[in-house]
């Protein structure tokens, strides 16, 4: 059966109203060799620029929260617009839950504070923080933020942000919870993933100032996918390999603490990674850090050249042919990866971020 969106009321009509948190200029890349290389290569997306929608809070209630759909429901009905990526399915399946379902009681003021693919690195970094820094910031004294069962390294995300234990709600799934009100920020439905928002920034600078408080420059990393799974690189042991002989160190962040994650980037000079979750760690880079990103060619999306301008980084993209005919986010590629064009292009652009830094 299909789901007709517009039987479904949005967040705009549950408040009645919204609060402007920000807005944003339109911007472009600041790219290396201004997007040409001295052998002719140019970078992708020297035409991108970020977009500029402005970014809202809304207030309702009383509401009603799945936290197996991240999604919020009020007068019985599901927020169609709170349904993160997820497609009409997930509003099939708020209505297709079992009746005696367990709804918590709660009468306070939640805020939203995740979407349904939370325990993805980059998701949390570009949703999460964001959201939760404007929320210590602007939160009521009682009011609580919402929040998944904690991994390991999204315990310590929190912590080092500041949110007191009796702040947090620790939602699971199999249960439903009911509030009073609930305070829901575009932040954590994707709505700031291409914009140079300001308030992403100090943010990420505040955990930054709380994980490293003088942070030394000159490192270059190159970010392995490791045991990743989505976009798997044949050859990528020797491109990294080949890229430590230039000086760059193999950085596999989901071993370390995020303490040491966002210290290690806080001192990097320039970093070449692939388009994934980890390469979110540029969002603790200091302006004029240099990101060279390798985008497989069956997923090119722009939203680290979009944490890049948010920053004050330098960019530059190449894209690599896979081999795969389909766009996707997961499908490893059929190809070998250019290994000695990309060391090429890593070395004319680190001699180019030297010159800078004498």
């Amino acid at each position: 059966m299909s789901v007709l969106l517009s039987t479904f009321p949005c967040v705009f009509q549950a408040s009645g109203g919204r609060g402007l948190i920000e807005t944003s200029s339109r911007m472009g890349g600041n790219f290396a060799f201004g997007g040409t290389l001295p052998d002719g290569t140019h970078s992708l997306l020297t035409d991108w620029h970020t977009d500029t929608p402005p970014i809202y809070r809304y207030s309702f209630g009383p509401a009603v929260f799945d936290p197996a759909l991240a999604l919020f429901a009020w007068e019985g009905r599901p927020l169609h617009d709170t349904v993160y990526t997820q497609g009409p399915d997930a509003l099939r399946r708020w209505h297709a839950a079992p009746a005696n379902t367990p709804v918590e009681q709660h009468n306070c003021t939640a805020w939203a504070g995740f979407d349904h693919w939370n325990t993805n690195y980059y998701h949390w970094v570009a949703h999460t923080v964001p959201a939760l820094y404007y929320f210590l910031k602007h939160a009521g004294q009682n009011d609580v933020f919402l929040l998944p069962p904690l991994t390991p390294w999204q315990e310590q995300f929190v912590t080092l942000a500041g949110l007191a234990p009796e702040r947090r709600l620790i939602t699971r799934h199999g249960t439903r919870y009911a509030f009073a009100r609930v305070v829901y920020t575009d932040f954590v439905r994707g709505k700031t993933d291409f914009t140079a928002s300001q308030t992403a920034l100090a943010a990420y600078a505040a955990l930054r100032r709380a994980a490293s408080t003088t942070p030394k420059r000159g490192r270059y990393l190159f970010l392995e996918r490791g045991e990743a799974t989505n976009r798997r690189m044949p050859n990528e042991a020797a491109l990294a390999e080949a890229l430590s002989t230039l000086g760059f160190a193999r950085v596999r962040p989901e071993r370390l603490p995020v303490t040491q994650q966002i210290d290690l980037f806080a001192q990097a000079d320039m970093v070449v990674g692939f388009l994934g979750a980890g390469l979110a760690n540029v969002a603790w880079c200091q302006p004029g850090t240099l990101v060279y990103e390798l985008v497989p060619s069956h997923h090119l999306n722009p939203c680290f050249l979009a944490m890049c301008i948010q920053g004050g980084l330098q960019y530059w993209a190449d894209k690599v042919e896979t081999g795969v005919a389909h766009e996707d986010h997961y499908t490893p590629a059929n190809l070998p990866l250019p290994v000695g064009e990309i060391v090429s292009h890593a070395q004319t652009l680190l001699h180019f971020r030297q010159k800078q830094t004498g």
